[in-house]
């Protein structure tokens, strides 16, 4: 009887643990590093509860981007997804050909304050192909928490 109580204990314990902490897994997200569209870090505004982003349309399409990103750790053996459920509206903004936008990222309301490592967040990025259909590719924009 007391090692049912024991492991029903330790199964709680992990949990909570789980709920604490983020789930971290694996990446597989391919990156798009071509220079038409770029994302960047604004000078002098990164922290660890927030930074604001440039995002910079260098192509001769319009494109489209939400409010969703999803953010990554780097460890030993490449980049980790960091698995949360932020709730997020679905608006969709555009940035016409060779503008740019600021997007302001509050970090600390769904991941709290960053502790050190080597952090990128990936926004989708939405464009319409030769043909009229919508395709969409992702950008990285990558930064140290010291």
């Amino acid at each position: 009887m007391k090692k049912k109580i024991i492991i029903i204990l330790i199964g709680v314990f992990l949990i909570i643990s789980l709920g604490i902490y983020f789930i971290v897994i694996k990446s597989h997200v391919k990156i798009n590093t071509s220079k038409d569209v770029t994302l960047t870090i604004k000078e002098d505004t990164l922290t660890n509860e927030k930074v604001t982003l440039i995002l910079t349309n260098n192509s001769d399409k319009n494109i489209s981007y939400g409010n969703p990103y999803q953010m990554e750790i780097k460890k030993f053996d490449g980049w980790h997804r960091i698995i949360k459920n932020p709730a997020f509206t679905l608006e969709a903004y555009c940035v016409y050909p060779k503008g740019s936008t600021e997007i302001e990222v509050n970090l600390k309301n769904i991941y709290g304050k960053l502790e050190h490592g080597t952090y990128r967040i990936i926004k989708n990025i939405n464009y319409e192909n030769k043909e009229g259909k919508l395709e969409s590719f992702n950008i990285a924009a990558e930064f140290n928490i010291d």
